[in-house]
């Protein structure tokens, strides 16, 4: 695809206007939010103003005294949107002649021409053969207790593994669902694997069980819903404790991504009944 460094502010608003009427945008106003502030920035010639305390003061509704060495919550939701955004050019969005991204390690948006490549990718009902591109779906984590602050820690956790994920280019990674995809996720993993097209599945889980927390996370191969990698994660969930635990969990996950890079990359390679499952 071409880097287009210039837009008519009428094209780049009706792109917005076609974001914002997708479900997953109309559902968060958060998000809407988030995606509207940093276009009327950027279009506005105010780029140097969308930084991470901006976003938190103008979007998110932080006070004054917000510290984001502390406080992730604008990395968080920059997550969700990047995701957002993947989901929608993947599906309403596929045949658009104008992409929205946000480039990793900063907020600006560019702008892209999305020239003839984006006609290619068309959604299947059916696993992809061998020679493609394999593709993982990361779905959502489940949570068995309610507490706010493991669903933060959710949402941090998904988005690292997506990012980690996202570096290697010869696989494909979709992270973010529509209302309908997410109720097929919790009526039956495999079955919305398959309805996405996916090869592989990444699914766990996080629970609290007293003042302890248990993540697990599993690498499931879509057709048989053969494990094919598991982890745990363990720690305390008193504060501050929990907040201390965080960067240990996240390199976790980190390297589970890591390892399923690897793993997949060793399965392609081998028969299609000849392979050995990791422990």
């Amino acid at each position: 695809m071409e880097i287009v460094s210039v837009f008519s502010k009428e094209e780049i608003n009706e792109q917005v206007r076609r974001i914002l009427n997708y479900p997953l945008f109309k559902n968060s106003p958060v998000l809407s939010r988030f995606l509207e502030f940093i276009i009327t920035e950027t279009v506005h010639k105010r780029e140097l103003h969308i930084k991470e305390y901006s976003i938190a003061i103008n979007v998110l509704d932080r006070s004054r005294a917000f510290n984001p060495s502390v406080d992730s919550i604008v990395r968080i939701h920059a997550g969700r949107l990047r995701r957002a955004l993947t989901d929608y050019y993947l599906t309403d969005g596929i045949y658009d002649s104008l992409i929205i991204q946000i480039p990793k390690g900063c907020y600006v948006p560019a702008f892209i021409a999305s020239g003839t490549e984006k006609l290619t990718c068309d959604q299947v009902t059916v696993l992809p053969q061998r020679n493609h591109k394999p593709l993982i779906a990361i779905f959502p984590l489940k949570v068995t207790t309610h507490k706010e602050e493991l669903t933060e820690l959710q949402t941090l956790l998904e988005g690292y593994i997506s990012e980690e994920l996202l570096k290697f280019h010869d696989i494909a990674v979709v992270a973010y669902y529509s209302l309908d995809m997410v109720a097929k996720i919790k009526e039956n993993v495999l079955e919305a694997g398959k309805s996405a097209g996916a090869d592989y599945i990444i699914t766990g889980t996080v629970m609290c069980i007293g003042q302890h927390i248990r993540i697990l996370i599993n690498l499931l191969l879509t057709g048989t819903g053969e494990v094919l990698l598991c982890k745990s994660f363990d720690g305390n969930v008193l504060p501050p404790a929990l907040f201390e635990i965080h960067d240990g969990i996240i390199q976790g996950f980190i390297d589970f991504a890591d390892e399923c890079y690897r793993f997949i990359l060793q399965e392609r390679q081998t028969p299609a009944n000849g392979f050995t499952v990791m422990n």
